[in-house]
């Protein structure tokens, strides 16, 4: 591996990067940073790629937001910079020296201004004063968006002169964005505080397991998701990312995959964006039951779908009852509403196979799916919390239960088979490829076909510690590998579930592309979505520990495998208030 772990969840690092470069983005409420960073013969380079959410360009649409970059450096040595070390503990740090100048670059974003910062610090350790050039104040690009003309800049806290011998000094340059007739943003103590909500994040459902890997892939896992928040208009809400999603929410990513791991965590923050999330979608459920769409973008302003109805309305329904289950509320008004209306829409759209209806499923058809196992397991799972959260009210559930029981038998009629010589599932009706997303009728509880379902996907997907989407392609979602590794945790095959957890974090969190779950490969260049990383830290509250709700409140029925003696988690939030939960074999 490329990276070793320096301090357990905490730090990771690397000397070994001659050759090699990487990108990891960073992100506050109002910036995100892509930095590209890298060694040519012993000298380090670096690229910047910024994204500021609520500078809009034209024409306003789901990757409007304003993407400056730059691969200049904001300082000049007189002598050759060469490489050292990299470190990342939620700042990326890369060591290096440039003659008598010991320099350290730190990359970190403002939690809540628009500003990416990249503090330089030298020591001067010769007997000479040494010279470096840099700029007070540079304006590198002027752009005419949609309120206004924007300048982004760099500004240095310190006038440029000599560093004098012995000398320590910090500078701080600041990457701004500002309309022409507003000032420069400024903060005090920006790192302190950026290491201060890495803290807080760190301090949340503080897991350990005893492997250094694993329990480190999962606390920087938090922090990945958690960045994911952005400050719009129309409040604080969580995004993708990745250079191309911002200012925006999806009903797999925000709806399906992050908000129900925030609901574990206690913040804050993450809470508001939560009932954001939801809050977004209620002007969108309408009397005519005509689909809701897959993203409300532009800050809420814009809506967009670009596949027709992907399950959208069964993603939210999950989600939501998901999130409300955990924290052992009722829905509100509002929610209720909206969760009935996805009920409904359910029943609307079942065939007379007994199954649900969509036009895709969340991979937007980049993979053939008309009407899908996807869809059908979805609504499904999110009928059967539905139904707990009814109960908890006093309501009826006899309808809902009926539904979902319709649809269990439905998957079973109409997509169980006989695929490539396995007990498990067509995707759709025609598929005859082993597919990724045949995991999830396991995890939401249906076992009739797990045997072979998982065994079809270890030995014909799983490959490179991920997961292929589909046989005989090399298209590979992390979204279905950590979907997968739920599905053996709560199938019982704990020990398999747990080889694949310590492959899977090895590579993400150690290998070539760090440290964090990626979207997919080829496409987008396995980017660092932030939802993915929500998903990986249900691994352990949906898999390892098999959280799971009723009537009552919630049960932790442990999967733990033979390598693992105990597990213990400070600081989880169920029912409201924070927990601690402590689960030996």
């Amino acid at each position: 591996m490329r990276w070793y772990i320096a301090e357990n969840k905490k730090r990771i690092a690397s000397e070994n990067f001659e050759g090699h470069s990487d990108r990891i983005e960073m992100g506050g409420e109002q910036v995100a940073c892509a930095v590209t960073y890298g060694v040519k013969c012993g000298e380090p380079y670096y690229k910047r790629q910024f994204a500021f959410p609520n500078f809009r360009t034209q024409p306003n649409n789901t990757c409007a937001t304003y993407y400056p970059e730059t691969d200049k450096s904001p300082i000049i040595f007189q002598t050759k910079e060469t490489f050292g070390r990299v470190e990342f503990d939620g700042v990326l740090s890369v060591c290096s020296r440039a003659g008598e100048l010991t320099v350290v670059r730190r990359f970190f974003p403002s939690v809540e201004l628009p500003v990416f910062y990249e503090q330089i610090e030298l020591c001067n350790s010769g007997k000479n004063q040494v010279f470096a050039k840099w700029d007070e104040l540079k304006r590198i690009d002027l752009r005419l968006t949609c309120e206004g003309y924007v300048h982004f800049e760099c500004s240095c806290n310190t006038p440029c002169r000599p560093i004098r011998a012995g000398e320590r000094i910090a500078l701080t340059f600041a990457y701004t964005v500002r309309y022409a007739n507003k000032d420069i943003p400024r903060e005090s103590a920006p790192l302190e505080k950026r290491r201060a909500r890495v803290e807080e994040i760190m301090a949340q459902c503080d897991m350990t397991t005893g492997n250094e890997i694993v329990d480190t892939m999962f606390a920087f896992s938090k922090l990945r998701a958690a960045e994911g928040l952005c400050r719009t208009i129309n409040g604080l809400i969580h995004n993708p990312g990745g250079l191309a999603y911002y200012a925006a929410i999806w009903c797999n990513d925000q709806c399906e995959y992050v908000a129900p791991w925030f609901a574990f965590t206690g913040d804050k923050k993450e809470a508001e964006a939560t009932r954001n999330i939801y809050g977004w979608y209620y002007p969108y459920f309408n009397d005519e039951y005509l689909p809701i769409p897959s993203s409300i973008i532009c800050g809420g302003k814009d809506n967009f779908g670009c596949a027709g109805d992907r399950g959208d309305a069964e993603m939210y329904l999950y989600g939501l009852s998901r999130v409300l289950l955990t924290q052992g509320k009722h829905p509100n008004a509002e929610q209720k509403k909206a969760l009935d209306w996805c009920v409904e829409y359910i029943r609307r759209n079942l065939t007379a196979d007994g199954v649900v209806y969509s036009d895709s499923d969340e991979l937007e058809n980049r993979i053939s799916s008309g009407v899908n196992l996807n869809t059908s397991s979805l609504a499904y799972g999110g009928l059967g919390y539905y139904a707990i959260l009814l109960k908890r009210m006093g309501k009826n559930t006899d309808e809902v239960l009926a539904l979902q029981k319709t649809i269990e038998t439905g998957i079973e009629s109409y997509f169980g088979g006989e695929v490539s010589g396995y007990h498990t599932y067509h995707y759709h009706k025609g598929c005859d490829e082993i597919r990724a997303w045949n995991c999830l009728p396991v995890y939401m509880g249906i076992t009739n076909r797990a045997k072979d379902t998982l065994k079809s996907i270890d030995e014909k997907l799983w490959v490179n510690g991920s997961c292929r989407s589909t046989e005989g392609e090399k298209i590979l979602w992390d979204r279905s590998a950590l979907y997968y590794i739920m599905a053996l945790f709560r199938a019982g095959e704990q020990e398999k579930a747990w080889t694949k957890l310590k492959e899977y974090s090895e590579t993400r969190l150690l290998g070539d592309h760090v440290p964090y779950a990626v979207e997919a490969y080829p496409e987008g260049g396995m980017r660092h979505l932030s939802a993915e990383s929500g998903l990986y830290c249900r691994v352990f509250t949906d898999g390892l520990l098999n959280i799971s709700f009723n009537e009552k409140g919630y049960t932790v029925n442990g999967n733990l495998p033979d390598e693992i003696k105990a597990v213990t988690v400070k600081n989880i939030y169920l029912n409201g208030k924070a927990e601690e939960i402590y689960v030996k074999r």
